[in-house]
């Protein structure tokens, strides 16, 4: 039988968004703590670019969020809607997220992250914040009211939820302007999916 292990950290998004895939696709995996002292040489011996997260089976380590999703998707096809169209979508806003969406975020979490509030550099997050609701309105047209952003839960969803989630943990809400979105990200954290692969380690996030 093929054990799947995910080398992980809780809060990396790159992280919360192959564990998300996982959860959808009802793959049994065993999550492990990259930092833990008895797993790091383990790690290292699959993480070339010493980075998380890494998937490993039998056949194969995968040390790059993005390959991942496409090896799960290429062993399950549950990750990609069937029309060639409608898979660019997927991916290129799986892009948009690691790229605008996730560069806007990161200036608020490093910024709060580990830090007494009277230290916080508010310049710093208060461009980060203008920056995602900068990126929101492209997202918004993407969406255009339905349920999914490429007509079926896919690698956005997985992307952007993770995204999402840890603007909400580090007090960053889609503005009341982008309904649809907000909408969208209340469906997201109703599924089954949310709950059991959301880092405990968020600031907002009670166990």
């Amino acid at each position: 039988m093929t054990v799947i292990r995910l080398y992980d950290k809780p809060e990396c998004p790159f992280c919360w968004k192959v564990r998300l895939a996982c959860s959808e696709l009802g793959l049994a995996v065993e999550i492990i703590d990259h930092q833990a002292p008895a797993r790091q040489a383990e790690w290292r011996g699959v993480s070339p670019n010493g980075t998380v997260p890494v998937l490993r089976d039998d056949r194969v380590a995968i040390s790059e969020s993005n390959v991942i999703l496409e090896y799960l998707q290429d062993l399950t096809g549950g990750l990609l809607p069937g029309a060639p169209a409608e898979r660019a979508r997927a991916r290129l806003l799986n892009h948009y997220s690691d790229t605008r969406i996730g560069q806007a975020l990161r200036q608020v979490i490093f910024e709060k992250r580990g830090k007494d509030p009277a230290h916080w550099d508010q310049g710093r997050i208060a461009a980060g914040v203008a920056a995602f609701h900068q990126a929101l309105p492209f997202l918004a047209d993407q969406l255009d009211g339905g349920d999914y952003f490429a007509g079926r839960y896919s690698l956005p969803e997985c992307a952007l939820t993770a995204r999402f989630g840890l603007a909400e943990g580090y007090g960053v809400a889609i503005p009341e302007a982008f309904p649809t979105l907000q909408a969208w990200f209340q469906r997201m954290k109703e599924r089954p999916s949310y709950r059991p692969t959301r880092p405990l380690t968020l600031p907002a996030v009670r166990p």
